[in-house]
């Protein structure tokens, strides 16, 4: 049967073959058969109008306002990440960003607690190095109302250039650092969307597993194990229990490709004296990538200077 089959074909393409070699051709006229200056004129068929004037340009189309890739990593805020890769990449796959942070030094900070001695804190040395990898695969990329998903994990070496800030407390006199080096890790899922009227701005929510809400805990010596118990009335040495879960937001904005402007929260859920960090990136804006982070908790808050840096390795 195949062979039959093949036989066949070849039949049909000699056939077709021989057909087009015995019909006429179609007579052609040569440019010396022509007038000098003049072109045959065109053929007008029964019922069809022919134009005889010089085919008109077609009309430029709109440009997009604004690319979906920008100058500089979209992949995270500051500490979090979002659901892009790279430069905002909007496709399912891998990503990995390496990033660098360290937490210079208190600004300016208050506090209401009866236990201590200064009400106000400023420009005391944090020295607080955090430096992180973050793998993430983007499972669903951004389409009209459907957010970009992605998930992934998160590995972050912290240790100190200096001691932590010793408690305003007449009893408490050495130093509440008590490890100078210690590794995170922590899992998460996020969601992040462009606005639809203004491309340039991005939404981003998430929630994240693991030891990130420990990293907030050593930003500030009111939230040390030693001025926990004091406030609860407890021990000095007893444990406090840090919960594992934590939601994060933010919000990108990019008045310039090369300029993002971003604001990002994170929240421990359930966490003894109820601690949330604010991260304000304005490192673009600055060109030093200084950044400013916000940090409250019960009886009190701190502003804090910090530097930060991103490198997006995967995708190139």
């Amino acid at each position: 049967m195949r062979y039959a089959l093949l036989l066949l074909a070849i039949c049909v393409t000699a056939a077709a073959a021989a057909a087009a070699q015995t019909a006429p051709a179609a007579p052609q006229q040569t440019p010396a058969q022509f007038p000098a200056g003049r072109a045959p004129a065109p053929v007008a068929l029964p019922g069809v109008s022919v134009s005889t004037s010089a085919p008109t340009s077609a009309p430029a189309l709109p440009r997009p306002t604004l690319s979906r890739e920008s100058a500089v990593p979209l992949s995270g805020i500051v500490l979090m990440p979002t659901a892009f890769r790279g430069k905002g990449l909007n496709s399912v796959g891998l990503g990995l960003d390496f990033n660098a942070a360290y937490y210079i030094g208190r600004l300016y900070g208050k506090n209401t607690y009866d236990w201590t001695v200064e009400k106000k804190n400023y420009l005391d040395r944090i020295g607080l190095w955090l430096l992180s990898a973050d793998s993430k695969m983007q499972v669903q990329s951004e389409d009209g109302w459907r957010p970009a998903m992605a998930a992934g994990v998160q590995g972050i070496l912290k240790f100190r250039d200096a001691a932590q800030p010793s408690l305003n407390q007449p009893s408490v006199t050495t130093k509440i650092n008590s490890k100078n080096t210690d590794t995170y890790a922590n899992a998460y899922v996020v969601f992040s969307k462009r606005l639809r009227r203004s491309k340039n701005i991005i939404l981003n929510a998430g929630y994240s597993d693991g030891d990130m809400p420990k990293v907030i805990y050593s930003m500030s010596e009111f939230l040390s194990d030693e001025a926990i118990n004091l406030g609860n009335g407890r021990p000095a040495t007893a444990p406090v229990r840090i919960p594992s879960g934590m939601l994060f937001g933010g919000i990108l904005w990019l008045p310039k490709p090369d300029s993002p402007i971003g604001l990002e929260i994170m929240a421990p859920q359930g966490a003894p004296q109820a601690p949330v960090l604010y991260n304000i990136h304005l490192g673009s804006l600055l060109k030093l990538n200084f950044e400013l982070s916000y940090l409250t908790f019960k009886n009190g808050w701190d502003l804090m200077g910090m530097f930060q840096f991103r490198y997006n390795y995967l995708p190139k």
